[in-house]
């Protein structure tokens, strides 16, 4: 399971040249946590979970083959496109069409992850209005349109984000995205000085600003940390032994900036044992991922800080995905287990976007009891 925390600063407005936005944000969302952990039938799972400084009410969204989305650009004429692939995923904000989390039929899985200080996006024009996505309507076009990493790399230049203010964030979300397939391929994309920037991901892993690429130099000042015990040591004429188990670990970070949890999360995927199927490695990941979870008042502002308040950050919801059959695992922030949703759930020809509130209920238990009803 992935463990994304995300974590919304302050606006920070900044206009580089030719019109890029660079954005910071002032809702309280930049914490969030990703991975993907494989199993040695070469299943894999993805895990992630959600912070943010206010309720958002998300809800679980179920998006049928053929429904028509509309770019929220605020552009005549703007782009159309209609879902080739169902999806099941977490939206944005309750009721709402924004997908910032989930999978789809095909097992391409991904999140949009907050991204303050370092997201810029071009403003939007109107000779591009056909090719132009708002930062929220980014991933419900990625999901409901491609089955691989491969095709969402091709098809990214025939495209662009730009920077368009959500009207209940109050804010031009930043954004950057992590997406995995079946295949075992992983990509990052980051819009930056205005153009998408594509990493592939070994990893797996993803947290927050800065970018990716400096994640991955940050990790090799880790490259001391082992899972293995510190051996007894000789210290003058007397013999200095560790206190307990988790030695090879001493120094690893524990604290909730997106550095940390990236080297956190990237030591737990490199090194947590490989179980024989995928789902095996759902209980894997859910240890995985409640390292990762944040109480309410574990973060909270700077109440001297001038400029607009920020909000204390908290694990609203967890999710899991088992991209080898494509179902979706969700935990609400009072819950103590995960629920499942499969395409075997809602009608993947349907005409309308179903949505469901997840509920409190005993582990893996279908989330869908049968079709129309809520458990």
């Amino acid at each position: 399971m992935n463990n994304v925390f995300c974590k919304v600063h302050r606006r920070l407005l900044a206009a580089t040249c030719s019109a890029a936005l660079l954005i910071s944000a002032s809702t309280g969302a930049s914490a969030c946590t990703s991975f993907v952990i494989k199993a040695k039938d070469d299943g894999r799972v993805y895990g992630r979970t959600m912070e943010f400084g206010f309720e958002t009410e998300s809800t679980v969204s179920m998006v049928p083959r053929g429904f028509e989305f509309t770019a929220t650009t605020g552009l005549s004429d703007p782009m159309v496109w209609q879902a080739k692939y169902a999806v099941i995923g977490m939206n944005a904000i309750k009721d709402d069409t924004m997908i910032v989390d989930g999978i789809n039929e095909e097992g391409l899985a991904g999140g949009a992850l907050y991204f303050p200080g370092f997201a810029s996006y071009p403003e939007p024009t109107q000779d591009k209005a056909s090719s132009s996505l708002g930062p929220l309507n980014f991933l419900a076009w990625v999901l409901t349109s491609f089955a691989t990493v491969d095709e969402v790399r091709d098809a990214l230049a025939s495209v662009q984000i730009v920077a368009i203010e959500n009207t209940e964030l109050k804010e031009v979300p930043p954004l950057h995205f992590t997406l995995h397939d079946r295949s075992g391929k992983s990509i990052v994309i980051e819009p930056v000085n205005g153009e998408l920037k594509v990493y592939d991901n070994p990893l797996g892993v993803m947290t927050n600003s800065p970018g990716f690429d400096w994640h991955l130099i940050n990790l090799r000042n880790y490259v001391n940390l082992s899972p293995v015990n510190a051996g007894e040591k000789q210290v003058l004429d007397g013999e200095v032994v560790s206190l307990g188990q988790g030695s090879g670990m001493l120094g690893l970070p524990g604290d909730s900036t997106p550095p940390s949890r990236f080297v956190r999360a990237s030591a737990f995927v490199s090194t947590v044992e490989m179980r024989e199927t995928a789902e095996e490695n759902l209980h894997v990941a859910t240890h995985m991922l409640n390292n990762f979870d944040i109480p309410k008042g574990f973060i909270r502002p700077n109440a001297e800080k001038a400029g607009a308040p920020e909000l204390p950050d908290y694990t609203q919801w967890s999710v899991m995905a088992n991209l080898a059959d494509a179902t979706y695992f969700v935990r609400d922030q009072d819950a103590l287990s995960f629920n499942s949703v499969s395409f075997d759930d809602f009608d993947l020809d349907g005409s309308d976007i179903r949505s469901l509130v997840p509920p409190t209920t005993d582990p893996f238990e279908p989330l869908v009891k049968a079709e129309g009803s809520r458990p």
